[in-house]
């Protein structure tokens, strides 16, 4: 038993393997075109500087007779302002939402059932690759032969069913936590004194968007 361990882990890196280079065939059918939009796009909403600092997120040191908090009722002063903060604080709720997500997910993976779980997936890749060292996979009873693919492809599908239904909740938790933290945060700060600022600069970046599209039109007539 102890000397076959290294053949079967082998063999289960080799599957993953073959997994990866079919995930890499198929984002390779992808145009290049696209691919550059997607990572244009990314970088320009993951931008660092868009990450607001922990004094202005909590407006703390505004000093004065500033109020960065309040809270108010009307839709018409508290609908534009949760607008705002959201575009303003966007990437950190992105980060909020990232932190609640780990510590949601280290809290399932430490639990008996997942753990019970995972165990139970991974005996049943050893067991599938032992099933299937020299040739198809026979099941008993059934007189049914299985493909080592066919065989593996079931069990993928299997496996992210389980996952899936393991990390819903955890899905579900992010979505609920970072949804109403972020809305509350948005509504009661008043960060009008930094949106000021902000709203310049998208407008100075539109103005030399809209007039590189205008110079890029022109040269082409």
């Amino acid at each position: 038993m102890a000397t076959n361990n290294p053949n079967e882990m082998l063999e289960l890196a080799e599957t993953v393997n073959k997994a990866n280079q079919a995930m890499h065939s198929v984002t390779d059918q992808i145009p290049q075109g696209t691919k550059d939009y997607v990572n244009n796009a990314a970088k320009k909403i993951l931008d660092s500087d868009k990450l607001r600092s922990f004094a202005v997120f909590f407006g703390m040191n505004e000093g004065g007779d500033f109020t960065s908090w309040s809270f108010p009722f009307p839709p018409t002063v508290a609908c534009p302002r949760i607008y705002k903060n959201l575009m303003f604080f966007y990437l950190n709720y992105l980060l909020l939402a990232a932190v609640i997500l780990v510590l949601s997910t280290l809290a399932l993976l430490i639990s008996p059932q997942t753990l019970l779980a995972v165990g139970a997936i991974l005996v049943a890749w050893l067991l599938l690759i032992r099933s299937t060292r020299e040739g198809d996979l026979t099941i008993p009873g059934v007189n049914l032969k299985v493909s080592r693919k066919n065989a593996s492809m079931i069990l993928l599908v299997i496996s992210g069913l389980v996952a899936f239904f393991m990390l819903k909740s955890v899905f579900f938790l992010t979505l609920g936590s970072t949804s109403t933290l972020a809305v509350f945060h948005a509504w009661s700060r008043n960060a009008s004194k930094h949106h000021t600022a902000s709203d310049q600069l998208d407008f100075e970046d539109s103005k030399t968007t809209s007039f590189v599209q205008m110079g890029g039109q022109s040269s082409a007539v």
